[in-house]
């Protein structure tokens, strides 16, 4: 009754790419070595070039050739069932009630073909989705969707050539409210974000690679003409090396969220982004777990956040599970009438706050101080005057202490719990349902018990693992008139 599908032959051309990506860094190292150490010998057979050339293009190509030849999926009428393999045979049964998201993914060169990759998500994807259908037509996502919600298909067979093709009755469902982010917002995005610093770690990883083949002499020749040039000089570089990262940084953010649109439906919400490679996230309502509401201290001045949902499910993003962008940038009040609108089961009153008790003000001073203000006196005593610089260190804990106490605050309604504080830099505002939370604890330490202050956890389902949101020193009758709130059969009385 439900047949066996194969992906589209541009699956192939993916999946080469794909191995190519993954394995360019060690292959160039191996061939980088190899060449190295038959040069020192001085021998360099005809044949040897042409038979490592062989064995590299083997090393790409078969893995993806057996997984596209081998590669089924099925739609049956309870679940979709993947099984593919040569020698070892992988054969995956998802049921579609497990399913948390489902991502659409477009590469440029798949539009031409109507084709799409798919990836699907379930709570249990340990940071990767469940199942990925390289490339498949456009039209399945829909008939996944309908399959999901237990709609009638209309399944029609036709045996022009000799084999059965099913294809599901198209659904059209306009959204409710669509909002687009403009190329100006984009840009403030890419100027304002962090993502200069990720990519130099990136590419700080890429040369780690390369520095066990790097002559060494070479790189203290090299490091010898820089410390000749002087201090302006290295300084001037550095600061071209980050002006050139930071546009690269800017160039990545905008392919990536190029014509961003977030819309809503009756069941879930859709993210659509991307330039070259054009990225549908579908994400249930009923599966969200929680949302945050982010704000870096120069966003905060602009009046800008950036808003997450946590789901069971994966993002799609290895590096950050569970955590799916639903607007990258926007001005706070607009971001926060959006919210109300699309989740009118969730708080959103932040004016509404309680804040920490001022005595909290102490406490986030003597630890921010007390492991860089003794530290930054032994270094300033046994290096003066150079050492004078670590005072900086005490100076920023300060004001990073007293950010902290001012971003620390509570507030429960009905069925929301909305928790604020500031890990480490950017201020973060978790707003979660009662019904979605996993669980919470106060607990505090024999000074803090003077003091009359508590800290807060509160866990969340974050797609394989779990979420952890936060409050350090909050008043002791808050922490446990939230503890009451969540488990209203155990009340805890305050001493």
């Amino acid at each position: 009754m439900f047949e066996e599908r194969r992906l589209h032959p541009i699956a192939l051309i993916k999946e080469i790419i794909t191995n190519v990506r993954r394995n360019i860094v060690p292959i160039v190292v191996a061939l980088f070595s190899i060449f190295r150490g038959i040069e020192s010998t001085g021998y360099l057979p005809s044949w040897a070039i042409y038979f490592i050339i062989i064995i590299v293009i083997l090393l790409i190509l078969t893995p993806a050739v057996l997984k596209y030849f081998t590669y089924r999926y099925t739609l049956e009428d309870q679940g979709i069932r993947i099984k593919y393999g040569l020698i070892f045979r992988k054969n995956t049964y998802i049921p579609y009630e497990r399913i948390q998201t489902v991502q659409k993914k477009q590469w440029f060169f798949f539009i031409p073909f109507d084709v799409c990759q798919i990836l699907i998500e379930t709570a249990g994807g340990n940071g990767k989705a469940e199942a990925d259908l390289v490339a498949v037509p456009v039209s399945v996502v829909d008939e996944l969707k309908d399959l999901r919600d237990g709609k009638q298909q209309t399944i029609i067979e036709e045996n022009n050539t000799d084999e059965e093709h099913s294809v599901a009755e198209e659904v059209t469902e306009a959204p409710e409210k669509t909002v687009m982010l403009q190329t100006k917002q984009l840009i403030l995005m890419a100027v304002t974000s962090g993502g200069v610093f990720g990519t130099l770690l990136i590419v700080l990883a890429f040369l780690q690679q390369f520095r066990e083949v790097i002559p060494t002499d070479w790189m203290e020749s090299q490091a010898e003409e820089l410390w000749k040039m002087g201090v302006i000089v290295m300084i001037v570089l550095i600061v071209i090396v980050l002006l050139v990262l930071w546009g690269i940084s800017i160039v990545t953010t905008l392919f990536k969220y190029f014509q961003f649109k977030l819309m809503k439906f009756s069941d879930s919400l859709v993210v659509e982004k991307g330039l070259l490679e054009r990225n549908h996230t579908t994400i249930s309502l009923a599966r969200i777990q929680g949302i945050i509401i982010i704000e870096s201290p120069l966003r905060q001045m602009l009046g800008l956040v950036a808003v997450k949902v946590i789901t069971a499910g994966n993002s799609g993003d290895e590096k950050q599970s569970g955590d799916i962008l639903l607007l990258p940038i926007m001005k706070k009040e607009l971001a926060f009438q959006i919210l109300k609108e699309m989740l009118p089961n969730y708080l959103f009153d932040l004016e509404e706050m309680e804040r920490a008790p001022k005595t909290s003000l102490r406490r986030f001073l003597q630890i921010y101080l007390g492991w860089t203000l003794i530290p930054a006196i032994v270094a300033s005593i046994l290096f003066f005057p150079l050492g004078l610089i670590s005072m900086i260190l005490p100076i920023l804990a300060g004001m990073k202490a007293i950010a902290s106490y001012r971003a620390t605050g509570v507030l429960t309604g009905k069925h929301t719990l909305l928790i604020q504080a500031r890990p480490i830099i950017s201020k973060l505002t978790y707003v979660m349902r009662k019904e979605r939370i996993q669980g919470l604890s106060i607990r505090k330490s024999i000074w803090m018990e003077k003091r009359h202050t508590s800290h807060l956890n509160v866990w969340l389902k974050s797609g394989s693992t779990s979420a952890e949101a936060y409050v350090r020193y909050l008043n002791q009758a808050q922490a446990i008139t939230i503890y009451n709130w969540y488990s209203p059969s155990k009340t805890i009385n305050e001493a």
